[in-house]
């Protein structure tokens, strides 16, 4: 095992009375506790309503469903995410359709979205991938029916076209839904909103991986009544009134069911966690952007990489701290670089694990993964860019306790291994 790992959740004698509480209360399911969290989470980001689930993956299920996506239609996902991102779409019986990221944001190309919108295009979902936002400007521009660029709209007619060949009309396209992946997002902002806050809904997780974290667990983020509503009936059977309201009200027969819905509750114990994390999020976000500057500080002269950047008009949540293991005056690599690169990539993670440090990759171009790939036919070069960060990202250790010798070691002993490894 790593002496230094790749994350490490926040916890402290704070955390371990929350936990009691709900036990020694006796009510454990989703109740009072899981209100605070959602009010506290709500309150962070400006948020309207934060509507609490097991998993970040269960609360964009949902949210989808609430926005009426289903069988027949299209939803546009980035080529290079978790694949739970691609998985829900698949879930509600629509299809994924991959578009090609920003390799300098590992984000989705906004210029690549309007290129594979068709008439059963019914919604967009960005993802905030490692703590940075997507160009939510060009998102919606594009989600509300607008173009990007005078060129895009000369050539639309080809660009286009449907699986079956038939062309949507610019002018009459109706606007799209947009659900944010906003996972790995918490405390990141794009002009001055917070991740999950533009479009119909946006999603949270609280994995251990993630800033806070309730083991599992994840919330939707809305500023639509009637969003909420549904995603609150969803999580719980499709009851109409939830247990809290049945027993602050005295209520003795079980609710109406008007939907199927799920058990996507989260317990009490979980609220209760998540109210103590929720604590101590700014001092979290303060820290792991301060030792974020210090990587960036510590390996800005290193030509073997690139590292993440932040547009001025964003602030970074650091869920990760992402390198790509690109040299900067290289373009996208051909086959034969991008296979070089890739086996020097695994070398380094090879060397720093014997150092005793924890590294990953960023996470997995979905176009790429078995599934996806018989199932649509896709082929790695698809989605270039995502497969280059497939092949070429590098997450290094970053967690709010990462004491300045245990980074310190980090940054020697990557640039020794740097130095070392064959060009």
């Amino acid at each position: 095992m790593a002496d230094i790992p790749i994350t490490k959740p926040c916890f402290d004698a704070n955390d371990r009375r929350a936990v009691l509480e709900p036990l020694d209360s006796g009510w454990v399911v989703q109740g009072p506790r899981v209100a605070a969290f959602e009010n506290a989470i709500a309150r962070f980001t400006g948020a309207r309503c934060a509507v609490a689930t097991t998993s970040c993956t269960t609360a964009l299920h949902l949210a989808l469903l609430a926005c009426g996506i289903g069988p027949g239609d299209e939803v546009i996902v980035p080529a290079f995410t978790f694949v739970a991102t691609a998985n829900v779409v698949e879930h509600t019986g629509a299809r994924p359709v991959f578009a090609d990221i920003d390799l300098d944001t590992f984000n989705i190309d906004v210029t690549r979205i309007e290129r594979v919108v068709t008439r059963k295009t019914k919604a967009i979902m960005p993802v905030h991938l490692f703590g940075l936002t997507a160009d939510m400007d060009g998102v919606m521009r594009i989600a509300r029916g607008g173009r990007l660029h005078a060129e895009q709209s000369r050539d639309r007619r080809n660009q286009c076209r449907d699986r079956e060949g038939a062309v949507e009309s610019s002018l009459s396209r109706r606007p799209l839904r947009v659900i944010e992946d906003a996972a790995c997002a918490i405390g990141a902002f794009f002009r001055g909103r917070h991740a999950g806050t533009f479009g119909d809904a946006g999603c949270l997780s609280f994995h251990p991986r993630k800033s806070i974290t309730t083991g599992e667990g994840g919330m939707v983020l809305t500023n639509k009544a009637a969003v909420a509503g549904a995603v609150r009936k969803l999580r719980d059977h499709g009851a109409e009134i939830t247990d809290l309201a049945r027993h602050k009200t005295g209520g003795l027969l079980l609710p109406e069911y008007n939907a199927a819905g799920y058990n996507y509750r989260m317990t009490d114990i979980q609220g209760a966690l998540g109210c103590a994390q929720a604590a101590k999020l700014n001092w979290i976000l303060k820290r792991k952007r301060a030792l974020a500057r210090r990587y960036e500080n510590a390996l800005g002269d290193l030509q073997e990489f690139r590292l993440p950047g932040t547009p001025a008009h964003c602030v970074h949540g650091y869920q990760s701290y992402v390198l790509l293991a690109l040299p900067r005056q290289m373009t996208l690599p051909d086959r034969r670089e991008l296979r070089l690169l890739h086996a020097r990539r695994n070398g380094l993670m090879k060397s720093l694990a014997a150092h005793g440090i924890a590294t990953r990759q960023g996470t997995h171009a979905v176009h790429c993964l078995a599934y996806y790939r018989s199932r649509y036919g896709l082929r790695p070069e698809d989605y270039p860019n995502a497969l280059a960060a497939d092949r070429l990202s590098l997450a290094l250790p970053l967690y709010p306790q990462m004491t300045i010798a245990e980074q310190d070691r980090v940054i020697r002993a990557l640039r020794e291994c740097v130095d070392t490894s064959p060009p």
